[in-house]
């Protein structure tokens, strides 16, 4: 028996984790490794799973009942829950029992134009789905306020402001101040653009990580915690922050991507492409956690930052200008 993630003082709770599951599941476990903050990977003889801990009931249950949802509905690119009558409960956390889908030797990467474009499809065809499901999680989940969301961003930038001019530029932080700025106000008159659009459940969190290729070559969307309600607009915008950096800030290869040859066109979606939002969401996440002890964090930030910078900002200058037309 191993495990392995686990921290000095955890053998209480491995052991309690250990006794539970194998009451639960009548079987002999071989391994628990701990893949992040309340979440493990279970070995046994005769299967895997992943353990996956929820602050409540409630969120478990949208969870399994969402994924078990989309697989009724066609979506099958993603893992479903082992759901059981009574839930795995320890230090006030709700488990719940996930299939482990067995990765692939080649790593899903943003940094591969083909599975850039094949994750675009894969969210196309999730939004194709959760279209219908709307009218049923629409009184569940929450509606995605991304102006509200932004704003709160920004303001605890400004806050940190003087603290990160130690380690940038004050004028480049200004820059990005006004960027953010002018991309909240041409963005305030946007109720229109997001009412003409269908609404969807966002998945919320389309980073990297929350793309994973199986042992058959398939692609999976995986990690639903941040689901909301609103236009599949604001993922594909999301996407896009997140792609860009990995194509070298290309206006013109994004361009030529489906759906964005489409959205460059609006006025409203180009505005929203200037919002910064990984340098505000990566500064604002150092300084909630920064003990003064992880310096690597710190240049993470900075690299994070200013290697890309000039390239970014010639892409944000062509949005600018394109706007302005």
């Amino acid at each position: 028996m191993t495990y392995k993630g686990f921290y000095r003082g955890d053998d209480t709770f491995y052991y309690r984790l250990l006794s539970l599951l194998e009451k639960k599941f009548s079987i002999k476990i071989n391994d628990i490794r701990r893949i992040r903050k309340n979440v493990f990977l279970i070995k046994s003889n005769d299967f895997w799973f992943i353990l996956k801990g929820y602050s409540s009931y409630r969120k478990l249950k949208v969870q399994e009942t969402f994924t078990k949802a989309l697989e009724q509905e066609g979506f099958i690119q993603t893992y479903q829950f082992y759901v059981h009558d009574e839930p795995i409960i320890i230090d006030n956390m709700i488990y719940g029992c996930i299939q482990y889908l067995y990765p692939n030797r080649t790593a899903f990467t943003y940094k591969n134009e083909k599975h850039r474009k094949e994750a675009l499809l894969l969210l196309t065809h999730f939004y194709s789905v959760t279209e219908h499901l709307v009218n049923i999680y629409q009184y569940i989940l929450p509606p995605f306020r991304i102006m509200d969301k932004w704003q709160m961003r920004k303001d605890q930038f400004l806050r940190n402001k003087e603290l990160i001019e130690k380690y940038i530029d004050p004028f480049i932080v200004k820059e990005i101040v006004s960027f953010a700025e002018q991309s909240l106000n041409n963005g305030q008159n946007s109720s229109e653009f997001f009412q003409s659009k269908p609404k969807v459940v966002l998945h919320g969190d389309v980073a990297h990580h929350n793309f994973l290729r199986d042992v058959n070559g398939q692609l999976f969307l995986i990690d639903f915690d941040l689901i909301s309600i609103g236009p599949a607009v604001i993922d594909y915008l999301q996407y896009a922050n997140r792609i860009l950096p990995h194509m070298d800030w290309s206006f013109e290869e994004l361009e030529r991507m489906p759906i964005f040859s489409e959205l460059l066109q609006e006025e409203t979606f180009l505005s929203y492409l200037l919002f910064p939002t990984d340098i505000l969401r990566e500064w604002n996440r150092f300084f909630r956690q920064w003990d003064g002890r992880n310096p690597e964090s710190l240049q993470q930030v900075i690299h994070l930052t200013l290697d890309q910078y000039k390239k970014r900002k010639k892409f944000y200058d062509k949005v600018k200008r394109l706007i302005k037309e």
